[in-house]
C-alpha cells in the first residue's frame, strides 16, 4: 500500500515537472520570443539614448559659451530628457499586454522553480489525507471563450460532484478534505495555476475563469458576462480582492462590475495595487471557501 502511494506521488510530480512540454506544443513560442527580443531591443535603444543625453552632450560646447547660453543649453538638455522619458513611458503603456505577458512568463517560471519543494510537501500531505489524484484539472472558459484545463491542488473528495453535478463551493462545504480546508484557507491550492500562467492560458491578474457549465447558466441571466472574456483570466484580480467569494448568480453579477472596471482601467499601477490586496488576503485568509 505504501509503495503504491509512493508510486502515485512520483507520477503526479512527473506530470507537474514536465508540464512545460505542453507549453512548447500548444503555444507559438517562437512568435512570443521574437516579439520579446524586438521589444527588449527597442527599450534598450531608447534607454541608451536617455543615458547618453544624461551624461551631457553639450560638455565641449559649454567650455566656450557664456553662463547665459550654458543655462539655456542645460534647460534644453533637461527638456529632451523629459521628452524621451515620456516617450519610453508612453511606449511601455501602449505595449502593456506584451509586457504583462513577459512579466507573467518570468514570474510563473521562477515561482514554479522556487516553490517546487513546497509542491512536494503538499503532494505528500494530500496523498496521506485522502485517496485520489494530487492535482485537480478542470475545464474553464478562458480568453475569447477558449476552453482550457485549470490546474489546482485537489481539496475535495474524488467523487465530490458524483451526485450534485457542477455547483459552486459553499462555506463549510462537507466535500472538502481536512488538508483541503487548510489549502483553501491559505490559498495554496491555487499555486499550480502558475502552470496555466506559464503556458499563456492565464495571467497572474485578471477575471476568475468560470466552468463552462456554470458559464452557460450565468449568461442566460447576465447578458454582459461574456465581456469579461476580452482578456486572459487570472489567479487573482480586482473582483477577487474587493468582493467576497462568489457562490451564486447574484454574486456573479456584482463581481462582473469589478471585472469590467479592471478591463477598462487596466494598467501597471492597478496591477500593483491588486498584488498588495492579494498579499493581504493570503495573510489574513479572507475570501477562502
Amino acid at each position: 500500500m505504501f509503495k503504491e502511494k509512493v508510486y502515485l506521488v512520483k507520477k503526479e510530480i512527473e506530470n507537474l515537472f514536465f508540464a512545460w512540454r505542453e507549453y512548447i506544443k500548444e503555444t507559438k513560442i517562437l512568435h512570443f520570443l521574437l516579439s520579446f527580443l524586438f521589444t527588449l531591443f527597442t527599450l534598450s535603444f531608447l534607454i541608451s539614448i536617455f543615458f547618453w543625453i544624461k551624461e551631457g552632450i553639450y560638455t565641449e560646447i559649454s567650455r566656450e559659451v557664456s553662463k547665459k547660453t550654458l543655462g539655456a543649453l542645460t534647460i534644453g538638455n533637461y527638456g529632451i530628457k523629459i521628452f524621451l522619458l515620456s516617450l519610453i513611458i508612453n511606449w511601455a503603456r501602449l505595449r502593456y499586454l506584451l509586457f504583462k505577458r513577459i512579466f507573467d512568463f518570468v514570474i510563473s517560471g521562477i515561482g514554479l522553480l522556487f516553490l517546487f519543494p513546497l509542491f512536494l510537501i503538499i503532494t505528500f500531505l494530500i496523498k496521506v489525507d485522502s485517496s485520489g489524484p494530487v492535482f485537480f484539472k478542470q475545464e474553464r472558459v478562458g480568453e475569447n471563450g477558449k476552453i482550457f484545463k485549470i490546474w489546482k491542488f485537489r481539496t475535495m473528495r474524488e467523487d465530490a460532484e458524483a451526485q450534485t453535478g457542477p455547483v459552486w463551493a459553499q462555506e463549510d462545504d462537507p466535500r472538502i478534505t481536512r488538508i483541503g480546508r487548510f489549502l483553501r484557507k491559505s490559498h495554496l491550492d491555487e499555486l499550480p495555476q502558475l502552470i496555466n500562467v506559464f503556458k499563456g492560458e492565464m495571467s497572474l491578474i485578471g477575471p476568475r475563469p468560470e466552468r463552462p457549465e456554470l458559464y452557460k447558466k450565468i449568461i442566460q441571466t447576465i447578458p454582459r458576462f461574456p465581456e469579461r472574456l476580452k482578456i486572459k483570466p487570472g489567479i487573482t484580480g480586482l473582483a477577487q480582492v474587493r468582493y467576497q467569494y462568489g457562490a451564486s448568480l447574484k454574486d456573479a453579477a456584482r463581481k462582473l462590475k469589478y471585472d469590467l472596471l479592471y478591463i477598462k482601467r487596466k494598467c501597471w499601477l492597478l496591477d500593483f495595487q491588486i498584488i498588495l490586496w492579494t498579499i493581504n488576503r493570503i495573510l489574513t485568509g479572507e475570501g477562502a471557501h
